[in-house]
């Protein structure tokens, strides 16, 4: 298997995050924190294979982790987690990138074009 680039992991992260049901589960581990599987059942209406299914995609990104207790597994955020999302989108991290306006129409306005 040949080395990551890290495109790959930043693309590998957002594509763990860019399901409808993925970004629930992080939406309410953020939220409420620590959760186990049945109560995200329950508060996502979705299937456990499905859930489980989703809930590896998120610890394969690194995003979520795993503690068993007894029978019951609980899940949260990865540590560092937030940080790695907003790592992978490094030109939206910055305050200074939100001006909305454009340089190139700008520059047209300024010629006299439309």
């Amino acid at each position: 298997m040949a080395d990551r680039t890290p495109q790959d992991v930043r693309l590998e992260l957002l594509k763990a995050v860019a399901d409808p049901t993925r970004l629930a589960v992080l939406d309410s581990l953020a939220a409420d924190g620590a959760r186990c599987h049945g109560d995200l059942e329950v508060e996502l209406g979705v299937p456990a294979n499905r859930l489980s299914f989703h809930l590896k995609v998120l610890r394969d990104a690194g995003l979520v982790r795993a503690n068993r207790r007894g029978r019951r597994v609980r899940y949260c955020l990865e540590f560092g987690a937030i940080d790695a999302l907003r790592a992978a989108l490094p030109a939206l991290s910055s305050v200074d990138n939100l001006d909305p306006a454009c340089t190139a129409c700008e520059r047209d306005d300024a010629a006299g074009g439309r």
